[in-house]
């Protein structure tokens, strides 16, 4: 179970918006998992992930290490 907390935005923001702003940061920012991003953001991956597109996020989140070892991996094909 997470962390609730509150915080005061201005009326023309709604809650919706400042979840999946929220939950892009912190992918963004390795933070968060897709998977824990878009429950976040209250949508599923596939409508996090067309978030992620529309606000020129990568959708692979991988730092350099990761993503030697699955280009690696693709070259056992």
């Amino acid at each position: 179970m997470g962390k609730v907390i509150q915080i005061e935005v201005p009326d023309e923001i709604s809650e919706m918006d400042v979840k999946i702003l929220l939950a892009v940061q912190l992918y963004k920012e390795g933070k968060l998992t897709l998977k824990q991003a878009s429950e976040l953001a209250g949508l599923c991956i596939e409508d996090f992930m067309k978030v992620l597109s529309e606000k020129k996020v990568s959708v692979i989140n991988w730092d350099e290490e990761e993503l030697l070892k699955e280009i690696k991996n693709a070259n056992n094909f």
